[in-house]
């Protein structure tokens, strides 16, 4: 690798940090955490969506979803309803309150996820999206002891 070139798990982890305190930041003034923001929001654009559908949308664990759904209802901003249709599943709805700082969010998170690709064209996204999908199939398949890539072929690799 060139002194000069930066390994990709770097510049992914330095821009993840940068959404994350983006989103702090302006989550805090409205008392939520990043994660609840995020969950939130998707729970108002994915309205009565279950929980495991808002869970895969915002690529986090069951638990975790359940754990900021929780959180959520005791502020009084959702509600979990069973699912008429199945009964392993429950849905989210967003209660008076939640619809209404649902509406603060909306806006925030349509500012930042314009500002993450300001300057790309629609193809520049999209070969993005599809560069990052593969870089998240290629660590889950790693995680799971998955044969790792020869170094030596691997052109700035890495982190």
């Amino acid at each position: 690798m060139l002194p000069e070139q930066e390994y990709v798990g770097l510049l992914i982890g330095a821009a993840r940090r940068g959404i994350k305190l983006a989103v702090q930041r302006r989550a805090r003034a409205l008392r939520l955490t990043a994660q609840q923001f995020w969950f939130l929001n998707a729970a108002r654009e994915l309205p009565g969506a279950s929980l495991g559908e808002i869970a895969r949308r915002q690529r986090m664990g069951a638990p975790t979803a359940s754990r900021l759904a929780d959180g959520l209802g005791r502020r009084g901003l959702l509600r979990i309803a069973a699912d008429d249709r199945d009964r392993r599943a429950v849905r989210v709805l967003l209660t008076p309150a939640g619809i209404k700082l649902a509406e603060r969010v909306h806006p925030i998170a349509l500012s930042l996820r314009a500002a993450v690709v300001r300057g790309m064209s629609r193809r520049e996204q999209a070969a993005l999206c599809a560069a990052l999908k593969r870089v998240l199939a290629n660590v889950e398949d790693f995680a799971e002891g998955g044969d790792a890539p020869d170094v030596g072929a691997r052109a700035g690799g890495g982190a």
